[in-house]
């Protein structure tokens, strides 16, 4: 049941289109331009594709609604310029610049890639700094196998970009129809080492129209070891009604037992102008009570419409149900634009 649920929406002034029908374990340059390595949820291939929906709870961040703009520009034949810019309603109701992202993605012999992108910011000042810098290569590793770094700078003390985080993935394509892939999120200590915080394995397989990964998640133990904490269980497949998606994760409790911690279903489907809807629920345990299993905790409506040729529209529901099980909008949830 939908009660009181507001709607949050952005214009954006570039097309976003759907990603694209292909199997698993294609390489991505067939399908899109570039990937950039995802570190915040599951393993996702750069190289090679192993997921068509990606979860809304993880594009969702506070903040008032934004309208972007995207501008690209071919420096040369190897190297484009992507540079995005965020506007936010001024105090006298116009348009003012909030953020920028420039991305400039390098192809280079080898079948290599070179990227960088940069966030700036309005500051206190009202100038535009820096915050946020990734730099990510891709290059083979073997035979259809490849390795992807990444580095993440934010400010350090004196305000300039110092390198804070970085991620390796390493993907293996075997025949047509299964991916591995391997990533570790590495840390700065404060003798200025690196240290593993985190790995993830994943195994992705298609088969009778589905694709299924198994991913084992490790994590620092007391002992500051990596140690098995969790796995991840994920189905994707598509039908008459629209693409569908299921991941359950489990933890590890305290007797070294894995158990069922949650779970995110996700249907998306085309609509009739044009556009396409997904719509996300999320299911946990509730704490006080955990003995009832899994019950849903937020529901994500989000609808992208096409307005013109170079204009697409996107708004987003969120919404948690209240004491009676009807879903309630979250008044202060103003997810900004994914990017």
């Amino acid at each position: 049941m939908y009660r009181n649920a507001s709607t949050i929406f952005f214009a954006i002034t570039i097309m976003t289109g759907f990603r694209p029908n292909i199997s698993l374990g294609q390489s991505n340059d067939q399908a899109l331009p570039f990937q950039w390595l995802d570190d915040s949820g599951e393993t996702s291939g750069v190289k090679y594709q192993t997921h068509r929906l990606q979860p809304l709870s993880l594009q969702t961040e506070g903040g008032p609604p934004v309208q972007t703009e995207q501008e690209e520009v071919k420096v040369d034949a190897q190297t484009i310029r992507i540079t995005h810019r965020a506007f936010a309603t001024s105090p006298s109701g116009g348009r003012q610049l909030t953020e920028t992202i420039v991305e400039e993605i390098q192809r280079m012999p080898g079948d290599r890639v070179h990227a960088v992108r940069t966030v700036s910011r309005r500051d206190t000042n009202g100038s535009l700094s820096p915050v946020q810098q990734e730099i990510q290569d891709m290059a083979p590793s073997g035979a259809n196998s490849y390795e992807i770094k990444k580095k993440l700078l934010l400010p350090g003390n004196s305000r300039t970009l110092v390198e804070k985080e970085q991620v390796q993935q390493t993907e293996h394509r075997i025949g047509d129809k299964a991916v591995e892939i391997e990533r570790t999120r590495l840390v700065s200590g404060l003798n200025g080492d690196w240290r593993a915080a985190e790995r993830r394995v994943s195994q992705n397989t298609e088969s009778e129209g589905q694709i299924r990964t198994n991913e084992q998640v490790y994590r620092n133990d007391v002992n500051d070891r990596l140690a098995l904490s969790g796995r991840i269980e994920s189905t994707e497949w598509k039908d008459s009604s629209g693409r569908h998606w299921q991941s359950e994760s489990y933890k590890v409790d305290l007797g070294g037992r894995l158990q069922l911690d949650s779970r995110v279903i996700m249907l998306q489907k085309a609509l009739k102008d044009g556009g396409q809807e997904t719509n996300e629920v999320i299911e946990k345990p509730n704490p006080i009570a955990p003995e009832e299993g899994l019950k849903p905790v937020r529901r994500i409506i989000e609808e992208q419409k096409v307005l013109s040729p170079n204009e697409t529209e996107r708004r987003l529901d969120v919404m948690e149900p209240d004491q009676n099980g009807d879903w309630q909008s979250v008044p202060n949830d103003k997810p900004v634009n994914v990017r």
